[in-house]
């Protein structure tokens, strides 16, 4: 099933903002950053990890606990 556009669109300028707040792409702070021991690429992605996380579980579960 595909999403509808809104949400793509919504989607989209999610990973703008994100990038935008933490210096950085994803890869950028999970491959190179974390690479160099770099703290804040470590904090970067514990925190965009957690938000995968709950983001796939509200979608999933509709936010009802499981």
């Amino acid at each position: 099933d595909a999403l509808p556009a809104w949400q793509l669109i919504g989607a989209g300028l999610l990973v703008g903002f994100g990038t935008r707040l933490g210096s950085g792409c994803t890869s950028g702070h999970g491959v190179c950053g974390m690479a160099r021991g770099s703290k804040r690429s470590l904090l970067a992605v514990l925190v965009f990890m957690a938000c995968a996380m709950l983001t796939t579980f509200l979608i999933r579960h509709g936010g009802r606990p499981a």
